[in-house]
This record gives C-alpha cells, structure tokens and sequence, in this order.
C-alpha cells in the first residue's frame, strides 16, 4: 500500500482535531476544527468538489486559515499537554495549507 501525502496530513488534521474534542472543555473551537479537518479530508479524496470560486476563498485559503485560527486559539486557552500538542498540529498544519493556496494564487512571492 502506497501512503499519499495529499491524503496523510488531513488525516494527521482530523486526528488532531478529534483528540482536541474528546480532551478540551470547551467545544466551539474544537468542533469548528473538527468539521474544516474533515471538509479538507473530504475534498482531498474528492468525494465533493469545493463549492465557493472566488480567488480569495479557495479552499486552502479558507480551510487553512480555518485550522490555524482554531489551533491557536485552543492553544492560547489551554494547557493540558494532550490539546497543547493536538492544536500545534492543527496551526502547523492549517499555516502549511494557508501559504501554499496563498503562493498558488501569487500573493505571496
């Protein structure tokens, strides 16, 4: 079995995510995560195709800063170990998706 790595890192998100809802207290942002991992999981295994077509809401745009948003924030408001490390996952790896869309749409150069 070949590993993807276009398949991997949203799966890597989802796991995060997940492990943030079961452990967190507060379940707003931990969900909100859930569902952009899951959205970015899905379009990745082309079950769905994104819907929005302007340039600036592409779905790395939006689902990448969608994930570093709610990973930093439950990292600010949080210092158990387990949701520490799960949302460092989730902002890592929504900051990769955010800077690759924005290079692709020549905003950043």
């Amino acid at each position: 079995m070949k590993i993807d790595m276009t398949i991997l890192l949203p799966v890597a998100a989802c796991v995060a995510a997940l492990l943030l809802l079961l452990a967190g207290k507060k379940r707003v942002f931990e969900v909100v995560a859930l569902i952009a991992s899951g959205a970015w999981l899905l379009l990745e295994l082309g079950v769905y195709a994104w819907p929005l077509k302007h340039q600036y809401a592409s779905s790395g745009i939006v689902i990448g800063g969608t994930l570093l948003v709610t990973g930093v924030l439950v990292y600010l408001k949080t210092d158990n170990k387990r949701e520490v490390t799960s949302s460092t996952v989730l902002a890592i790896l929504g900051g990769v998706l955010l800077v690759g869309a924005l290079s692709t749409q020549g905003l950043l150069k």
